[in-house]
């Protein structure tokens, strides 16, 4: 079987996870039992996407854009929520998916504030995705900026903190925080024996470190130490609901289901 039939497979029993996850308000939830949260709904759609873009949710009634219940409850979200930046984030590209008006300006000048007074890596990385990702923008380059200097000259601590500086030195400062080779050695030498990427090396094995370590590998060009054991680790994560647990014999969850799937996709 291809790699797109086989992905195909694998997003059709996904996509049946997430919509057993919808509520009747329109957002999606953690479990069957647990309200709707902004993350959540943001890892559904995302998933849901996916599967759209690989044509395997025909007939099941899935249209964010028309979705009155999912459009509702965004709104509700967006007038209520005083977020941090990975809500702001969340709730802001649920809200372009579901058609929703973004008023670009207001946004864009939020989002510039909110940089001046960050101090934490996170912080910048997501409100930079939202000035690309929901705004369709590039930023600004901030090669000398203090506030800046002072996240990114930082050491990081994981393969995600990894991730997030490289996002921020190619899209603020149009460089990489280290040699390209040196960065591909570190990030091969997270994946461990099992297929899996560590936190960093030599740490335990988990489907969101999959996820950030080879989408910094695909920017740089490169592939993990073994691709098809990172391609089973990932599809051993798969439960019977379809949905995906973080590492092996974990409980499956939305976020580690999109992680999963989009790290498949970079396998692809």
């Amino acid at each position: 079987m291809c790699g797109d039939e086989k992905l195909q497979d694998i997003l059709t029993a996904a996509a049946a996870f997430v919509l057993s996850r919808r509520k009747d308000t329109g957002g999606f939830g953690a479990t069957p039992r647990l309200p709707a949260t902004i993350q959540d709904t943001y890892h559904a759609l995302q998933v849901l996407d996916l599967a759209q873009r690989y044509n395997v949710t025909a007939g099941m009634g899935l249209a964010p854009a028309t979705d009155v219940h999912l459009r509702s409850y965004l709104d509700r979200c967006r007038r209520s929520l005083t977020p941090g930046a990975a809500t702001t984030f969340h709730m802001l590209w649920c809200c372009r998916v579901a058609g929703l008006a973004v008023d670009g300006v207001a946004v864009e000048a939020m989002v510039t504030g909110r940089m001046g007074d960050a101090d934490a890596l996170d912080d910048w990385y997501y409100w930079a995705r939202i000035l690309v990702e929901v705004l369709e923008r590039k930023p600004a380059l901030f090669p000398d900026d203090h506030r800046l200097a002072a996240v990114l000259d930082r050491a990081w601590r994981g393969v995600d903190e990894a991730w997030m500086h490289m996002y921020l030195h190619r899209l603020l400062r149009n460089s990489l925080p280290q040699a390209a080779p040196k960065l591909i050695a570190w990030f091969r030498a997270s994946q461990n024996g099992d297929g899996g990427f560590g936190f960093f090396p030599g740490t335990t094995s988990f489907v969101e470190n999959c996820h950030y370590g080879l989408q910094a590998l695909k920017i740089l060009g490169a592939e993990p130490a073994d691709p098809e054991k990172a391609r089973r680790f990932v599809t051993s994560c798969q439960t019977a609901s379809g949905g995906f647990g973080r590492g092996l014999r974990a409980a499956p969850f939305l976020d580690a289901t999109w992680h999963a799937v989009a790290a498949l996709e970079l396998l692809n």
